[in-house]
């Protein structure tokens, strides 16, 4: 049962919850597209004996129970799969990750890659593109593709949907894509936050 929002467990100095991060105007924008009561969910790790905050956690208890992590910072890979493994074992999960350069010049590689492409496939009605990740190395894209949870980038204001294994085979006609390469479709603000709430 998870416990709701609770003050106690905002992001801040001395955080509680290992995998919190401090908030800043991007994930604050982000909470208030959903109502208050879906935010800051705490749910207990029965195995750590801990408790984990879900950024976001919309229609609880249901078949349609889905988790948003809005991740601002850069993550291991270990935490992501830990994240993820936790998460998804009563959730369906969704990460939303924000590309700027504040720290690397991560948001210039996704941009220089958009639009580059020269394959095009169709997915479930919606177009995706497959392209390389303009950058020296490809370790941010890879650890992305590699989730297990369903990813997004917010870039700009504009949402990318990354396509995960299973996806990119149907574009690339079956085939695994080539290290740096990434397929990705772009949808609207609205129809994210559809996605999250599951609806078709």
């Amino acid at each position: 049962m998870p416990a709701e929002n609770v003050k106690h467990w905002r992001h801040k100095a001395g955080d509680c919850d290992r995998w919190g991060e401090p908030e800043g105007p991007w994930h604050l924008g982000w909470k208030e597209q959903f109502d208050i009561g879906c935010r800051e969910i705490g749910l207990y790790d029965n195995a750590a004996g801990e408790w984990h905050r879900a950024d976001v956690l919309v229609n609880a208890s249901t078949p349609k129970a889905t988790v948003l992590e809005l991740q601002h910072s850069s993550i291991s890979e270990q935490e992501r799969m830990e994240r993820e493994a936790f998460y998804r074992q009563n959730h369906r999960m969704f990460w939303l990750v924000h590309l700027h350069d504040e720290s690397s010049f991560t948001g210039t590689s996704f941009a220089l890659s958009l639009g580059l492409g020269n394959r095009i496939g169709v997915v479930n009605g919606h177009t995706f593109q497959i392209v390389h990740f303009a950058s020296r190395s490809s370790q941010f894209i890879e650890k992305w593709k590699r989730s297990a949870a369903h990813v997004f980038f917010d870039f700009g204001g504009h949402i990318f949907f990354l396509a995960g294994e299973a996806v990119a085979r149907q574009v690339n006609g079956g085939l695994p894509l080539k290290k740096g390469d990434f397929a990705y479709c772009q949808l609207t603000r609205d129809q994210f936050i559809r996605a999250v709430h599951g609806a078709d």
